[in-house]
């Protein structure tokens, strides 16, 4: 009977210490999958920034394609070159439209300026345009802008100096990119691209169409 008895009472012993060897698991687990949510949820501001923009620019082009074929003139999307004002340069986009009655001013229609968040600027066509970057490869720079900025009037006044994508009445555009990279102002100001592995942005296709290009990987 001793004997029996010392067996049961083994055999609980067992079945608590295995009750407690699987709450840990669960709870474990829990853990687990509570830190792998928190990681997935939480992103760093750059890459969040970085994504932003891309979508802002994305839809801007969009936008300014939709402009040209609904008032049948051309439109751009125009990017600030203003190394003065570090608020703006690289960093401000406007969609406009070629004003019918003359040809040299351009018509915002109302719309307003559109900064993307800040930290993240358009990578621009030349090193020249961001003394920081002299080293920047040449295949990673937005080939889909002309390589110098030019002076523009918009609603009638002088508004600076921009790069810019043009899209004609039927749509259609120049193939080539529009890149996006994390930058910092040092003094100067002088603006620095960080990262040139460190990309996001678009490939235009001259019938208007675009892909997004989310890393480096293509070139």
């Amino acid at each position: 009977m001793n004997g029996t008895l010392q067996a049961c009472a083994a055999r609980r012993g067992c079945e608590r210490g295995f009750t407690l060897v699987e709450m840990l698991v669960v709870a474990g687990l829990i853990l687990a999958l509570t830190a792998a949510a928190g990681t997935a949820f939480w992103r760093p501001a750059e890459a969040v920034g970085m994504e932003s923009s891309q979508g802002t620019l994305a839809a801007l082009i969009e936008s300014t394609r939709g402009r040209a074929v609904l008032t049948q003139q051309n439109a751009r999307l125009v990017i600030a070159c203003d190394p003065a004002s570090p608020d703006r340069h690289l960093r401000l986009l406007q969609v406009v439209h070629q004003d019918p009655a003359d040809s040299g001013n351009w018509l915002s229609s109302g719309g307003g300026e559109v900064r993307l968040p800040e930290g993240v600027r358009v990578v621009p066509p030349s090193a020249s345009a961001v003394p920081g970057n002299a080293s920047w490869p040449a295949a990673r720079r937005s080939t889909a802008l002309a390589t110098t900025a030019q002076a523009m009037r918009i609603d009638g006044a002088a508004a600076g100096a921009f790069y810019w994508i043009q899209f004609t009445a039927r749509g259609t555009t120049s193939a080539g990119m529009v890149l996006l990279s994390p930058c910092r102002i040092d003094a100067g100001p002088v603006l620095v691209l960080d990262n040139p592995d460190n990309l996001r942005g678009v490939v235009l296709r001259s019938s208007g169409g675009l892909t997004l290009i989310n890393d480096s990987s293509p070139f």
